[in-house]
């Protein structure tokens, strides 16, 4: 039982490694980059207008919901040029637009929850 339980904590700390390096690689991407300084400037604004919990929450979400799409999306990005060796083909690139487009959703309504929080509250 004690050999189980050991292999269940080093599994479960190689997970936490493997999610680190994963974030690291995602931190690497360009669009990131944008989404990275966009977060800061969010919650430097949030600090300084002395945002209400809610309104914390709601932030938080936004950001979170942006930054989960956009992982999906660099994961389906990868994936599919992996598929393909980089070689253009019609359906990968729906599939990448619409990943893409997903992206774009999310910003979109982060930016309306901020234009809400910041502006019209």
């Amino acid at each position: 039982m004690n050999k189980n339980k050991n292999m269940s904590y080093k599994s479960r700390y190689y997970s936490f490694v493997y999610a680190i390096s994963g974030l690291k690689l995602l931190l690497a991407e360009p669009n990131v980059k944008i989404h990275f300084l966009a977060t800061v400037v969010v919650i430097i604004a949030g600090y300084l207008k002395h945002l209400s919990s809610n309104q914390w929450i709601a932030i938080s979400l936004a950001i979170s919901i942006v930054w989960i799409t956009e992982a999906l999306n660099t994961c389906t990005e990868k994936l599919c040029d992996f598929a393909c060796d980089n070689q253009i083909h019609p359906s990968i690139k729906i599939i990448k637009d619409i990943a893409a487009g997903a992206v774009l959703i999310a910003a979109l309504t982060s930016c309306a929850i901020a234009v809400i929080i910041f502006f019209i509250q």
